[in-house]
C-alpha cells in the first residue's frame, strides 16, 4: 500500500497509469482503494429519518464535512485548503451534531486569535497563509466567528476556556468594527456570499451588504454582553448592551420599511436575519415571516439565500413554526438545491446551488440542513441557558411526508437519543437522557395521554418534575432516564 505522507487532496475519482518495463510484461492493476483521511475528531451523532431523499442528503452533506476536517475546517479539500472562518459559526450546530470538534475547535480560536492584526481585525481566514484583499480580508460575517463560534462552543460543551483566553482579543474585534461603523451602520465585506441571484454566483446580489454585515455586528455585540456577564464583567456587559441597543435603532432605520413590513431588498436573508436576531419590532414579527415564507412560495418553494443567510432562513421558519416550509423547500429535486445537486450526481455537497460545475463540486458551507435535521425535525436541541447539554431541549416538528425520524448525539454528559414515530392521530415519542441530565418536552398540537419510564407509568412528581400548557402544546420537564410519551394529535 502506497500514499503521500505530506500531501492530501480532495477528489471522486482517482487514476492510475501503468507502463510496460522495458522488455517486460505490463502490470495489472487488480484492485485500489482510496483512503479517506480527516482531523481526528470522532463522530457523534446519528440521523435518520421516513423520508429517503433527506437521508440522502444527510449523507452528501456528511461528505462533504468529513473531508473538510483537516489541520483547520477547510472550505474545500482540492484548490485552496484554507480555514475560512463563517464556517465556524454558521455550520457550528451542523458540525457539531455529527462531530465531535472540541479539540479542533479549540486549535481554531487559537489561530484566529494569532492572526488578529495590530488594529483588531480578524481575518477571513485564519491562519492566514495568503494575504488576500477587500472582503476577501475583512468581511464581518467571517472575522466574528472569534465571537460567535466562541459562545457556540460554550454553549455546547460547557468549556468556556476560549472565552476567557480570547476576551481582550474579542473585544478589539468589535471596537474594529465598531471603527468602520457610519452611524453604527457596517457596510463592507462579501455579502450573502453564493447567494442565488440573477448573474453568476459570487458576492451578494439580494440582500444590501450593509444589512447582513450590521446584523452579525449587532449580534456580535448582543454576544460580547452575554459574555462579558457570564465573566463577570458587570461594566462590559451593561456597555455592550447600551451598544447593541444603538445599533438595533440604527438597523431599523436603514433598512425596515414599517409601512410595507418588509427589509431592504425583500430577499430571504433579508427577512430572515432580523428575525432570528430579534431585531423585528415584535408588532412586525408575524408579518416579516409571512414576507419569508411568501417569497419562498414565490420561488417555488426555493431558496434564495447563501453562505451567510441559509441558516438563518432556516432557524426564522422553524422558530416560527413554519418547518413545513423547510420540508417544501428541500423535498425536490426541481430547483437548485440538495435533492438538485443529488440528481446531477453529486456524492458531496456542492459549492452552488445549482451544482454548476465550475463552482466547487465539495463545500459544506451551505450544510446547515443538518441543523434543521437534528434539531427541529428530530427535535433534539441543546439549552443555551445550561451550556454543556445539562438541559435538552426536545422539540420535535413533524411535517406532513414524514412519519418518523430519529437522532442521537454523544454530549459531554453522555449519549442523548430522540425518536418519535407519527401514525395517524397517534404520536409516540421516546428520550434518552444521560446521568445529570434533564429535559424539556414540548409535544407539538398535544393532548397527553402518558408518559412512561422503562415501560412503567410516571406521574406528576414521579419523575415528571413539571408539566404545563403552552398554547397548544403540551411542554413536561424529566430529568435522566427513559422515557416515552405518548399522545394524541389535536385536530
Amino acid at each position: 500500500m502506497w500514499f503521500p505522507g505530506f500531501f492530501y487532496h480532495g477528489s471522486r475519482y482517482l487514476q492510475v497509469e501503468v507502463s510496460a518495463p522495458s522488455g517486460g510484461s505490463r502490470p495489472e492493476v487488480e484492485s485500489l482503494e482510496s483512503v479517506v483521511v480527516h482531523s481526528d475528531s470522532p463522530p457523534a451523532g446519528e440521523f435518520a429519518c421516513s423520508s429517503d431523499l433527506f437521508n440522502r442528503i444527510r449523507m452528501l452533506v456528511r461528505w462533504a464535512q468529513r473531508s473538510n476536517l483537516a489541520h483547520v475546517i477547510t472550505d474545500c479539500p482540492h484548490r485552496e485548503r484554507l480555514g475560512w472562518l463563517e464556517q465556524y459559526h454558521l455550520n457550528g450546530p451542523s458540525l457539531r451534531y455529527e462531530t465531535d470538534l472540541g479539540r479542533l475547535y479549540a486549535k481554531g480560536f487559537a489561530d484566529m486569535a494569532d492572526a488578529q492584526r495590530p488594529d483588531g481585525l480578524v481575518p477571513d481566514i485564519a491562519p492566514e497563509y495568503v494575504v488576500f484583499n477587500d472582503g476577501f480580508r475583512d468581511s464581518p460575517e467571517w472575522g466574528s466567528a472569534i465571537v460567535l463560534a466562541a459562545w457556540q462552543h460554550y454553549v455546547w460543551t460547557g468549556d468556556d476556556t476560549p472565552l476567557h483566553r480570547n476576551y481582550e482579543a474579542m473585544k478589539r474585534y468589535v471596537a474594529y468594527l465598531a471603527s468602520r461603523a457610519a452611524g453604527d451602520i457596517v457596510d463592507h465585506g462579501l455579502g450573502d456570499w453564493y447567494d442565488l441571484g440573477p448573474k453568476p454566483p459570487g458576492y451578494s446580489q439580494l440582500t444590501p451588504i450593509a444589512l447582513t454585515a450590521t446584523a452579525i455586528y449587532f449580534e456580535d455585540t448582543e454576544a460580547m454582553a452575554r459574555i462579558a456577564a457570564h465573566l463577570g464583567r458587570d461594566a462590559d456587559a451593561r456597555r455592550y448592551a447600551d451598544a447593541a441597543g444603538h445599533i438595533r435603532t440604527a438597523f431599523n432605520r436603514k433598512f425596515f420599511d414599517p409601512g410595507a413590513s418588509v427589509y431592504a431588498g425583500g430577499s430571504q436573508t433579508a427577512q430572515a436575519m432580523p428575525l432570528v436576531l430579534g431585531l423585528v419590532p415584535e408588532e412586525h414579527r408575524a408579518r416579516i415571516l409571512e414576507a419569508l415564507v411568501r417569497d419562498v412560495r414565490a420561488h417555488g418553494n426555493g431558496t434564495t439565500a447563501g453562505d451567510v443567510g441559509y441558516r438563518y432562513v432556516l432557524r426564522a421558519l422553524a422558530d416560527g413554526g413554519r418547518s413545513d416550509v423547510i420540508f417544501d423547500m428541500n423535498h425536490q429535486g426541481d430547483r437548485p438545491g440538495y435533492g438538485y445537486q443529488l440528481a446531477k450526481g453529486a456524492t458531496s455537497l456542492t459549492e452552488a446551488w445549482d451544482a454548476n460545475p465550475h463552482s466547487s463540486q465539495n463545500h459544506f458551507m451551505l450544510g446547515q440542513i443538518m441543523e434543521w435535521f437534528y434539531g427541529d425535525l428530530a427535535g433534539l436541541a441543546p439549552d443555551p441557558a445550561h451550556p454543556g447539554f445539562a438541559r435538552v431541549r426536545v422539540s420535535p416538528q413533524p411535517v406532513p411526508g414524514i412519519t418518523w425520524a430519529r437522532a442521537s448525539h454523544a454530549s459531554p454528559r453522555g449519549r442523548v437519543s430522540v425518536s418519535w414515530r407519527r401514525d395517524g392521530e397517534r404520536f409516540a415519542l421516546d428520550l434518552e437522557l444521560p446521568p445529570n441530565t434533564s429535559a424539556e418536552v414540548r409535544l407539538p398540537r398535544a393532548r397527553l395521554a402518558s408518559v412512561t419510564e422503562g415501560g412503567q407509568p410516571l406521574a406528576d412528581g414521579n419523575g415528571i418534575k413539571a408539566r404545563r400548557q403552552d398554547g397548544d402544546s403540551v411542554v413536561v420537564d424529566v430529568g435522566s432516564g427513559q422515557y416515552r410519551f405518548a399522545h394524541a394529535v389535536a385536530k
